[in-house]
């Protein structure tokens, strides 16, 4: 989907309304735990969407593309709260009101359907990850997690505390399983760095679960 097509199309009542803002590389696009009025669109670069735990760590869960779009599902869910969303790349995105969304979308069939599969998808995917969660080891969820980490490119600063609290197991445990891997020369941790050895063998231990 060509979001600056779409965004050419609208109506000249939602085109107006629209405001753009540019977000340079490492800043808050929207901080952790504000509450989300807008709808943002992605029209150039990458997104990342964190939290920090109860801790202090740093763990990103998810990257938005080009022609993406977040800040929904807190639209329509007023009490929810934000995830924090960071420019991972410069970034360009228009910000639309709750009001804009829904004048556009009851006047354009794809902008509608845009928004809902974009909705629809993350419930999806949030379902997927759950049972996927629930039915695997703690190596295959370890794998995974690096796995995920390397295709959204945040493996180089992925932290053994941060993957420990992704994965949901205690450290000692995550030791073990790492230990576990590097023996079968999967991956290695050095130097505060996850490095994945063979992915290949990886992806085939996983193959499954992606």
């Amino acid at each position: 989907m060509d979001l600056r097509r779409l965004i050419e199309k609208a109506p000249e009542a939602v085109r107006s309304a629209i405001k753009y803002h540019r977000y340079t590389k490492g800043s808050n696009i929207i901080y952790p735990h504000d509450k989300n009025l807008y709808l943002y669109l992605l029209l150039d670069g990458k997104a990342e969407v964190y939290q920090y735990t109860a801790g202090g760590m740093f763990i990103s869960l998810y990257r938005y593309s080009k022609n993406s779009c977040f800040g929904e599902i807190e639209l329509f869910c007023p009490d929810r709260l934000s995830f924090g969303v960071a420019a991972v790349e410069n970034c360009e995105v228009a910000v639309l009101t709750k009001e804009t969304v829904l004048l556009w979308a009851s006047s354009d069939k794809e902008f509608c359907s845009f928004l809902l599969e974009s909705v629809s998808c993350k419930i999806a995917e949030s379902s997927d990850a759950y049972i996927r969660n629930s039915s695997m080891t703690l190596k295959e969820r370890l794998l995974y997690c690096l796995y995920r980490h390397s295709q959204t490119g945040t493996l180089d600063t992925l932290s053994k505390e941060a993957g420990a609290s992704e994965i949901c197991a205690p450290e000692r445990s995550l030791n073990r399983t790492i230990a576990e891997c590097r023996k079968e020369g999967l991956i290695d941790y050095q130097k505060h760095r996850f490095y994945i050895l063979d992915m290949e063998m990886l992806k085939k231990n996983i193959q499954s679960l992606y």
